[in-house]
């Protein structure tokens, strides 16, 4: 085998400490034919001209990155990356501590290749790999930011004990989620009555739990001032276009992602329900919505129906991972509220606002030398320093406003042992788990700083959200006060944990969570939402 050894030994050191998982039986394969005596000095020949590739191929295929075929169908949206981007990205997979780890290792391997035949104990590392059970079907430091996010207490004890079902068990258990939700529809007012308060949806792209406690902003003022706050909000989705969707579809139950396309029942669309209640929709971006068709897709699936606004009169802030422009969200909010509120002439506003600030790869202007993992807490900083003067603005034009905060799902800014800082392929719970609730402005009065928000601790999903915000609707100030956000939010049902992009699927039962891949095939992850 030779320095194949060292190939094999490296990757055995990487299966141990989680970053891979080790497909035993075609390493097994591969090890044998790269230590089989071949007679024929063409079949040698070729055999070392091939197993390079074999070798590349085999690493990926252990690796816990999708598999190929995946990154061809979005390579049309891989393509629209910043050329500044695609080296930051280069550089996460690529890292000085990596390579100081492989460099070490091949050191270690020149000492000991003269004293052991290193080839024996890669056999003896496969063997023991295949012959002893798994310890790490995920990451611990993601279980620390799942579980850590809202307090919740380890769970450590139960995984112990608690049965894992098969492949077959856990199909079932999806389709049956699925067909449960199918069967839920909110029914928002439409007796005729003008609802008594503005409706303004924040939804912010690239914010978590997980990432609000690294840019150490989990009590930020904003975060403060909200009445209602969803404990274990699961966002389902990792990406944007599906995110967006999930909300836009948030008066009915949770679809599958391919049913979220193509048309929709119509109680299913949340805005035109808040026109027929009497609003007046509003869609605004702070960018121009045309990666990967954004603003396209809203205007297809949606059932809004309306050309999403831009303020170019905001400064811009940053420039976009595809290179475009970002503005203020100060700015932009703020503009927009004031030319609003002049024209609205006591038509209640239903406003979705989609910010793209925390995007990974922005490059904010100053400071280009900086890697968009590093700008995160400023740039998340100052978000939340404008939405605070936002919902301050408002609160001082005197109109009664719920405002709600729901992202779209987070940044993966910490990133874990099967994908790097900012891929969100897998829809873990510290991608999906955001921070989603509701703030009273100009209903009753407002909540003292140093009193706790009402919280809703159970499991979460638009569904969930848009039911408080149809209580308020329906009761007005009167559901407006601590008690009855109590009530409302102890009477909500619990939702099983489902999140979903493409064809990978994260379900919770019980104390496991469990991923499916592109193949179908399922294994768990050491976390819990």
């Amino acid at each position: 085998m030779g320095s194949w050894s060292l190939y094999f030994l490296v990757k055995l050191g990487l299966h141990v400490a989680g970053l891979i998982q080790l497909d035993v039986p075609l390493n097994l394969l591969f090890a044998v034919a790269l230590a089989w005596p071949w007679a024929h000095p063409g079949w040698r020949r070729a055999w070392r001209f091939l197993a390079w590739p074999v070798a590349v191929a085999l690493l990926y295929h252990d690796s816990f990155w999708p598999p190929a075929t995946r990154i061809l169908s979005q390579w049309q949206a891989i393509s629209g990356f910043s050329f500044a981007y695609l080296v930051e990205l280069v550089g996460r997979v690529i890292n000085v501590q990596l390579l100081v780890a492989v460099a070490m290792g091949a050191a270690l391997w020149w000492v000991l290749k003269q004293r052991l035949r290193l080839a024996t104990w890669v056999f003896v590392g496969l063997v023991a790999v295949a012959a002893l059970p798994s310890q790490h079907g995920g990451v611990t430091d993601l279980a620390q930011a799942a579980t850590g996010a809202d307090g919740t207490a380890d769970r450590a004890a139960d995984r112990a004990t608690a049965p894992l079902l098969d492949a077959g068990q856990l199909d079932q258990a999806l389709q049956a989620f699925y067909d449960t939700e199918r069967g839920k529809i909110l029914r928002l007012p439409k007796d005729g009555n003008v609802p008594g308060f503005d409706l303004l949806i924040l939804n912010i792209c690239s914010l978590s739990w997980d990432d609000l406690a690294f840019a150490g902003l989990r009590n930020a003022p904003f975060m403060r001032r909200l009445d209602v706050v969803f404990d274990r909000f699961n966002s389902a989705a990792s990406y944007s276009g599906p995110a967006v969707m999930r909300l836009l579809h948030g008066t009915c139950g949770q679809p599958a992602q391919h049913e979220l396309y193509g048309g929709a029942v119509a109680d299913c669309y949340l805005f035109r329900n808040l026109e027929q209640a009497g609003y007046r929709p509003a869609l605004l971006l702070n960018h121009d919505g045309r990666y990967d068709n954004f603003s396209t897709e809203l205007r297809r699936d949606s059932g809004l129906g309306l050309v999403p606004e831009q303020r170019f009169d905001a400064a811009v802030a940053m420039s976009s991972f595809d290179g475009s422009p970002i503005r203020d969200d100060g700015e932009t909010l703020t503009r927009w509220w004031s030319d609003r509120t002049a024209a609205a002439s006591g038509v209640p506003l239903a406003m979705l606002y989609n910010s793209i600030t925390l995007h990974d790869g922005n490059r904010v202007p100053g400071i280009q030398s900086l890697s968009s993992l590093e700008t995160y807490a400023p740039r998340a900083r100052k978000l939340m320093a404008d939405l605070e003067r936002f919902a301050a603005l408002v609160e001082a034009s005197g109109r009664p406003t719920v405002l709600v905060l729901v992202p779209e799902h987070g940044g993966a800014v910490r990133g874990d042992a099967q994908q790097i800082a900012g891929l969100r392929e897998l829809p873990t719970p510290a991608i999906t788990h955001v921070p989603a609730g509701v703030m009273l402005i100009g209903m009753g009065e407002r909540r003292a700083d140093g009193q706790e928000p009402v919280h809703v601790e159970q499991t979460s999903s638009y569904l969930s959200l848009f039911t408080v915000v149809a209580a308020l609707m329906h009761g007005g100030p009167e559901v407006a006060t601590p008690e009855r956000l109590t009530e409302v939010a102890q009477a909500l049902p619990p939702v099983e944990w489902v999140a979903e992009n493409d064809k990978t699927i994260v379900l919770r039962r019980g104390p496991h969570t469990y991923v499916r891949d592109f193949e179908g095939r399922w294994r768990t992850l050491d976390s819990a939402p």
